[in-house]
Order: C-alpha cells, then structure tokens, then sequence
C-alpha cells in the first residue's frame, strides 16, 4: 500500500511536469513595476504589458501596494536635484476580456509622499545583496526632501507629507491572433493628479506598444520569455523643464514556473530620457531590474510580490517593494 501511494505520488509530479502551456497560462504574464522617482511618478509611465489576456466576458481585479525609496544628491553647473523619501502607491486595478481578443484595463492609483520609515533597513538590504548605495549615506535618515533648482528658480519643492489621487490610466489591448503570440496595447493617461503635490503630470498622455511572449522556452514548458516596446506621447508638464514629448520604453522578461501555480520572474526595464538636462535624476534615462514570484491559488486568487531596483544608480528610483492580490472570475 505505501509502495502504491509512492508511486502515485511520483506518477502526479510527473503528469505535472508535462502538463502543456495552458496550465502557467495565467502566470506568464509580467510583474506590475513601475519607473517610480518623482520624475516619472508625474507620467505614470506603464508597467511591462501582459500577453496572455482574459477570455471573453473574464474579469480580473487586483489591488496593488507599492513602497518607493528614493536617495539622491547631485549638483552640475546651475541645476540641483535632492530627491529623499518615500512614495506609498495603492492602486485598485479591473480588467475586462472581450471577444476576438480584446481587453480593457483601467487603474486607479492613490499616492502618499512621506518621510518613511525605511531607510534603516534599506541600508540593511543593500547590505546583505550588495547592492550599491548611490547617494543613501549622505542624507540624515527618515526624511522628506523631493526638490529641483535650476539657477535661482525652484521648479518644485516638498517637505511636507502630501497624500491624493494619481493619473489615471486606462489600456485597451487586442491580441492580433491565436496563432501570433504577439498583442498590441494602446495607453492612455487623464490628468486627474495634482501636480503642485507631484501626483500628476496635470496633462494628458497617450502611447502605443507590441508585447511578445515565447512559451516552452528552449523546449521547457515551464519556462517563458516576454519582451515589450512602447512609443509613448507626454504632454506637456509645468513640472519639468526641457520635456521631451516622446518616450520610447523597452522591457524583457523570463519566467519560470517551478511548480503548478508558482512562477518566479526575472525583468529588465528601460526607458529613454523624460528631459534634456546634466542631472540624471532628472532627464531620467532609466535602467531597472524587477525580481519576483507569483502564486495563484486554486480558487484564483493571485498573490505577487517583487522588489525593482536601479541598476543604473541615480537613473529612477533606489528601491521598491511591490506586493499585490488579485482574483479572477
């Protein structure tokens, strides 16, 4: 009898071994980071765009966290840039699937800029993965600076907490057939923000990209590979000096799903410049990397969690923790 349970249970781990693309559907699809300094906080710029799309008449409603470090000194001839704090972003999202491979996603981000708490143990996980500092060791610990000063003229400043809605942003999505893994996204950015508080860019934004999904990579079906281009228009922002209008981002991404259910990620997320200037921070040329797992339980409920951090250093935001709970139905 123990012999027959043994060998039903080897038998079932192999049965889902083999199990075909259909079962990591769902779970192919790309960790929600986010570009998050205060400079592309303004834009709300879009997340990595998902391939696989809901079926017709599907829905899908998640709640997203996000905590957002930033740590950043830099002067250059007449410009000056401190940003030091933390953005909290809690973003209700639903989605709809339609026939012929439509989607409809719409996203409602409320937005926190405070002094935090966690610079402490940022310092601490740096620390342990040795990642690089940056500027974190020259600022006192727990505060709220987000500033930019060009000549004898402050563009903006906060010290103070400030807490509102964000920039609402709605996608439309249409996979071009069953048999092209390839699905075209349109984005579209309302100017519901406040921009005198850096939740918003106080103007409309729209965009185009291709996500690509390869399944049964290298033949292992539980491996995925994903990648995103996106042509985005910004409108113009009281904000930023020197805006460029026209953004190009690019993502990739490998998935693996190292059981039923359980996918870990690995993403690489760029950006071109948001404006033309000496500091960094500010035109923004952004280079991140995005680690994490998801889990979708029997019921269909989804829970994710993930970190971004700034490879490039000073390019987007130092760190952030991302955490999120979907259910579909």
């Amino acid at each position: 009898m123990i012999r027959m349970r043994k060998l039903t249970y080897l038998c079932s781990l192999i049965t889902c071994s083999a199990l075909p693309n259909a079962l990591f559907a769902s779970e192919f699809n790309p960790l929600n980071s986010r570009f998050s300094s205060p400079i592309e906080n303004l834009f709300n710029l879009p997340a990595m765009s998902e391939t696989q799309l809901l079926s017709s008449g599907q829905q899908r409603v998640q709640l997203k966290a996000e905590v957002v470090s930033s740590a950043v000194t830099m002067d250059q001839k007449s410009e000056l840039v401190r940003f030091d704090g933390e953005t909290w972003r809690l973003t209700p999202s639903w989605a709809i699937g339609f026939d012929g491979g439509w989607q409809i996603t719409a996203e409602f981000p409320l937005m926190r800029h405070s002094s935090g708490f966690l610079d402490n143990s940022i310092d601490k996980w740096h620390e342990v993965f040795n990642f690089r500092e940056g500027s974190r060791d020259d600022f006192p610990r727990n505060e709220l600076v987000y500033g930019y000063q060009n000549g004898s003229t402050t563009d903006y400043l906060i010290t103070d907490d400030e807490d509102g809605l964000g920039d609402l942003r709605l996608q439309v999505s249409k996979t071009l057939s069953e048999e092209t893994p390839i699905t075209l996204h349109l984005h579209i950015k309302a100017p519901t923000g406040d921009e005198d508080k850096l939740m918003g860019s106080g103007s409309w934004d729209v965009g185009i990209s291709a996500s690509y999904l390869k399944t049964a990579l290298f033949e292992v079906e539980s491996l995925a590979f994903a990648a995103e281009v996106g042509q985005h228009y910004l409108g113009d922002s009281d904000q930023v000096r020197n805006q460029k209008n026209y953004l190009t981002t690019l993502h990739t991404g490998v998935f693996w799903a190292v059981i039923p259910n359980v996918t870990l990620k690995a993403q690489l997320e760029s950006h071109t410049k948001v404006s033309e200037s000496e500091l960094e921070p500010i035109e923004s040329e952004a280079l991140q990397t995005s680690l994490g797992v998801t889990w979708i339980t029997e019921s269909q409920h989804q829970w994710e969690l993930a970190f971004t951090e700034d490879i490039k250093t000073d390019s987007t935001a130092d760190v952030t923790f991302y955490l999120e709970w979907g259910i579909y139905f």
